[in-house]
């Protein structure tokens, strides 16, 4: 038994201590390191929960009644002090020992200080100071203590410092950071509160430790009786502050616990000591009501409010968080810092226990839950569905608890089912959604062909959504409806239905619907209504028998719901856009007879049915496009049927012009009216096609006018395959103009507006490609190019300026310069593209002398064209040779400076230019070649020179002889020098190295006569 003066052996456990740090002082260091871990406030916001704790194992080991906690802050000169009394087991010797050694605690399946000792080593968080005082029960007298101080160890390693040089060295290097807690001082005036066993006194650091201390204790709620169910109650008093008394926590927490036995193996892979725990235990907390705190409890305090931090408990707070709506406290494996979950078999186990235990919770809410539940503010009311997770989990294990209590949840019968109120899984149910769900009556009418309905509440969908709940709108119901044929009972459906049309018009789409020929459909969208003049011709003409199937409302079913849900008030303009029209006209489907005809018109029934809807639709909307199948309704022409877009009316513009079509059979022309016949597509004038969404690249099998394929991959390569270019309009027929008719066809095109607008209008990218820069020729223009041979010169301008191209043809004479640009006209050989390029390389002379004029005007558009980026492939160039301008086969040229004339044909461009026009013509490229310079002095450039010429080198080299490549030179330039043999020769000299070719002229002018420099100064004057 311990000594009186002496009762924990204190002073042994000192004499251990120090006697292990002389003998080692490297130990002094690993039990300072590990304390100040806890003393720099890593544990601050612990204390008050881990002296809980402490609080909670002693009534456990007691295994009497519910323990009692006071904690009391009192504020005075001496400074703060924080006191955590509690009753139960009193501190032993071993609870001593446990104190002092860190990491060793004095319980093993139970106990009363922390586990490992971690517990109460956070009081070092905030208290140099602190004193552990007992007494045999709450109601003996003679409490005896220990206390733990900063002070006192600094004042004992002093004195073993003295004996130790080594600890000496090592003490010093702390700075006075020392392990208080490692040793455990006897303390003489232990006291203990009446009406408890143990009782801990911090006495606080300073104000920070104070303000930390107060918050934590103003913020200590319901949770901690609830994760430490050893409590029964907490009294707090905070000086200033009306005292605090928690207690009664199942009146205002719905609780659901479960417990049970650890298999061995979950606990395989933790501590020693902790495997000996083998039970398990989990708790989910609920609150009922959030009322307005109140007088109540002992000393006349408030109730707390019900609570709870969004943590994990382990059983004291983690820093792992819940995002579930509800406590869990859980006797969850920990890391040594208490802090967070240790994953493992373990964890994973009790998980999957807290999962299961979750929805116990949700079935006691659905199984009759108190008055005060129901009528209660908390996040669950008595919904059980509240407290399925929907939100994105705050960590790995609150992923781990959403995925159980998922599972869990969804295998709960926890819904009822609407009609017989019979519970249900979420597999087995299903909701309507919408506002049309929370309609009663509606779920009552729907309820008896709907097996498994039970009502969602509006605010609760995106839960069901997560449990399983089959979540479905009006119109997936509606399309489950059994089809029915008595037009009036879907008559009381869309009675009832009525009032919700207006909001889910879309979803009464889905709606079964009569027809006239007896079948029911299902869905009202497209369903044709015919008003009075469709309906007029359908019975004249028996329609009905060319068109079988096309679908009309049973009059006896009419109802406004039909409207609203997508059918209309069909006139012809509908009619002809029904693809059943479409094929039977076409001979796709069977229609009226083939053998069978219009008088003297000579067409099938079907045919002249479709023309007379195409005459009404005329009248019902004057000038709106047709379909465009009926371009290929089947009309009689010369030497049989053909399809209306290939015949032309008699005597109209387009059977004098578009002599590769046939004449429509003039009986026809005379039965139906020409506005009808042109609506169809019978060409009579100028026709404009629009093509719709558009993209480069190949095109269908069905071109909608000649050529489109090929126009198709012309787009490609200027924008790219799969660009899109949304609708091209274009004139048809150009592949039928006679040979003698291309000046009234383009007289045409000029002045009809929609031909004019398909001629002018260019291609842009809408979206994909590769620029959205790029325009492109239209097809119009795409055509007529390639039939009148563009580019070619404007007739409106000199040769000069556009040598090689071809003169315009004879047909676009008197056509406005727009529409002359739009066909390839061309002003100046600036104004070709790319295409207009290739084309021109093409037309280019032969091999053999050509005009000097239209060779300088070539090499200057060479030199735009390589700006442009643009790959020529002539099959020859023009070059410069010995003064004469020439055309050459591509492979004898060269593309350099002007100076390498002297020496070889070469196509003469600026210096600066030379790789980019060489890059263009795909041809090699000569640059700054050194000459062979005989005789050669330096000679100083005059100044007059200098004048004119700034950028002239300040000297010259006068040669007798020059010679580059073996042939004799009269001037040179390369690497900005210049050699001459002549004065014409220095001027050109000095330009080409001045990088300023057309300057050579004036500096000859200078070099003749320096005299007139002032003059001819003059004369650049504005230049």
């Amino acid at each position: 038994m311990p000594g009186a003066h002496d009762p924990f052996h204190t002073a042994a456990l000192r004499g251990s201590v120090l006697a292990t740090w002389q003998h080692d002082p490297s130990r002094l260091r690993q039990d300072a390191n590990l304390e100040e871990d806890h003393a720099r406030g890593y544990y601050r916001d612990r204390v008050v929960t881990e002296l809980a704790q402490n609080a909670a194992d002693a009534a456990t080991a007691a295994g009497g009644a519910p323990g009692r906690l006071l904690f009391r802050l009192t504020t005075g000169a001496g400074g703060a002090r924080l006191l955590a009394a509690n009753t139960g087991t009193p501190l032993t010797a071993d609870g001593v020992a446990a104190l002092a050694s860190m990491r060793a605690s004095a319980k093993r399946t139970g106990g009363m200080v922390g586990r490992f000792g971690v517990g109460f080593a956070a009081v070092r968080s905030v208290s140099d100071e602190l004193t552990v005082a007992t007494r045999p029960g709450p109601t003996e007298a003679g409490a005896v203590g220990v206390a733990f101080s900063l002070a006192g160890t600094r004042g004992l390693l002093a004195r073993a410092a003295a004996d130790s040089p080594a600890l000496g060295a090592e003490v010093a290097a702390r700075h006075g950071d020392l392990p208080a807690l490692r040793l455990p001082f006897v303390s003489p005036d232990a006291d203990v509160p009446a009406g408890f066993t143990t009782a801990v006194e911090l006495v606080l650091r300073g104000p920070a430790e104070t303000t930390a201390m107060r918050q934590a204790l103003t913020e200590l709620s319901d949770a901690v009786l609830l994760a430490l169910p050893a409590l029964a109650e907490v009294r707090v008093e905070i000086d200033g502050e009306a005292p605090r008394h928690l207690a009664d926590v199942d009146s205002r927490w719905l609780v659901t616990r479960a417990e049970g036995t650890l298999d061995p193996v979950l606990l395989a892979d933790r501590p020693v000591e902790e495997r000996d725990r083998t039970g398990w235990s989990v708790t989910w907390a609920l609150p009922r009501t959030r009322p307005a705190p109140h007088p109540g409890g002992p000393g006349g305090g408030a109730v707390e409010p019900a609570t709870h931090t969004g943590v994990v408990h382990a059983p004291t707070p983690t820093d792992e968080p819940c995002t579930l709506p509800a406590l869990l406290v859980a006797s969850l494996p920990l890391d040594p810092s208490r802090r967070h979950v240790a994953p493992g078999l373990l964890t994973d186990a009790l998980v999957t226990r807290a999962g299961e235990t979750y929805a116990q919770l949700a079935g006691a809410l659905n199984n009759g839950p108190p008055a005060d539940l129901a009528r209660s503010t908390s996040p669950a009311g008595a919904d059980p569905l509240a407290l399925v997770p929907t939100g994105l989990p705050a960590g790995p294990l609150d992923a781990a608890l959403h995925a159980a209590a998922l599972a869990a949840l969804r295998a709960t019968p926890m819904l009822t089912e609407v009609g017989t109120g019979d519970r249900l899984t979420a597999r087995r149910a299903q909701a309507l959604t919408g506002p049309v769900g929370q309609d009663d009556a509606v779920l009552a009418a729907l309820s008896p062909m709907i097996g498994g309905l039970v009502r969602v509440p509006a605010d609760r969908l995106s839960q069901a959504r997560v449990l399983g709940v089959a979540l479905r709108d009006l119109a997936d119901f509606l399309e489950d409806l059994p089809l029915v044929a008595e037009p009036a009972r879907w008559r009381e459906l869309y009675t009832a239905l009525a009032p919700h049309a207006a909001t889910f018009r879309e979803a009464l789409a889905a709606l079964p619907v009569p027809l006239a020929d007896g079948r029911t459909v299902r869905g009202a969208r497209g369903i044709l209504v015919p008003g009075w003049d469709l309906a007029a011709l359908w019975e004249e003409h028996t329609l009905g028998e060319h068109f079988p199937g096309l679908r009309l409302v049973h009059p006896a079913a009419a109802h406004p719901v039909l409207t609203r849900a997508g059918a209309i008030e069909a006139d012809a303009h509908i009619v002809l856009a029904e693809d059943l029209v479409r094929a039977a006209a076409l001979g796709g489907e069977p229609g009226g007879s083939e053998d069978a005809d219009d008088g003297e018109a000579r067409v099938p029934a079907v045919v002249a049915a479709v023309l007379d809807l195409a005459a009404l639709a005329v009248r019902e909307r004057p000038g709106a496009e047709l379909p465009a199948w009926l371009a290929r309704l089947p009309l009689p022409g010369p030497d049989g049927d053909l399809p209306a877009a290939e015949l032309v009316l008699p005597g109209s513009w387009a059977a004098t012009v578009l002599d590769a079509l046939d004449q429509l059979d003039p009986a026809v022309a005379d039965r139906w009216d020409a506005a009808t016949l042109r609506a169809v597509g019978v060409r009579a004038g100028l026709v404009t096609v629009t093509v719709p969404d558009v993209v480069a690249g190949p095109a269908d099998a069905d071109e909608p006018v000649e050529g489109w394929g090929d126009y198709l991959d012309h787009l490609a390569r200027t924008f790219g395959p799969g660009a899109y270019l949304g609708d091209l309009t274009a004139v048809a027929d150009l592949d039928a103009v006679a040979a003698d008719a291309w000046d009234r066809l383009l007289e045409r095109v000029a002045e009809d507006r929609h031909a004019r607008a398909a001629l002018l209008t260019q291609v842009r990218v809408l979206s994909g490609g590769r620029a959205a820069h790029l325009t492109a020729s239209s097809y119009t223009a795409w055509w007529l190019r390639g039939e009148l041979g563009a580019p070619f010169a404007h007739p409106r301008t000199g040769a000069a300026r556009t040598p090689f191209l071809p003169k315009a043809p004879a047909a676009v004479a008197g056509l406005d310069d727009a529409v002359l640009t739009a066909l390839g006209a061309v002003r100046d050989l600036a104004e070709l593209d790319e295409a207009g390029w290739e084309a021109y390389v093409g037309g280019w002379p032969p091999v053999g002398e050509v005009p000097l004029p239209d060779a300088l005007a070539l090499w200057r558009a060479l030199v735009r064209a390589s700006e442009a980026g643009l790959e020529l492939s002539p099959q020859a160039v023009p070059v410069l040779d010995a003064g004469t301008a020439r055309m050459v086969p591509a492979g004898e040229a060269v593309v350099g400076p002007p100076m390498w004339a002297q020496v070889r044909p070469v196509l003469p461009v600026p210096a600066g230019e030379v790789v980019r026009v060489a890059d263009l013509l795909d041809l090699d490229a000569v640059g700054e070649e050194l000459p062979e310079a005989v005789g050669a002095g330096a000679v100083d450039t005059p100044s007059e020179v200098l004048a004119v010429l700034p950028g002239a080198p300040a000297q010259w080299w006068e040669c007798t002889h020059l010679r580059v490549a073996g042939v004799e030179v009269a001037w040179w330039a390369a690497d900005g020098a210049a050699w001459a043999t002549t004065t014409a020769g220095l001027s050109r000299a000095l330009a080409q190295a001045a990088g300023s070719w057309a300057a050579r002229h004036l500096v000859e002018a200078v070099l003749t006569d320096p005299g007139r420099l002032a003059e001819l100064l003059a004369e650049q004057a504005g230049q």
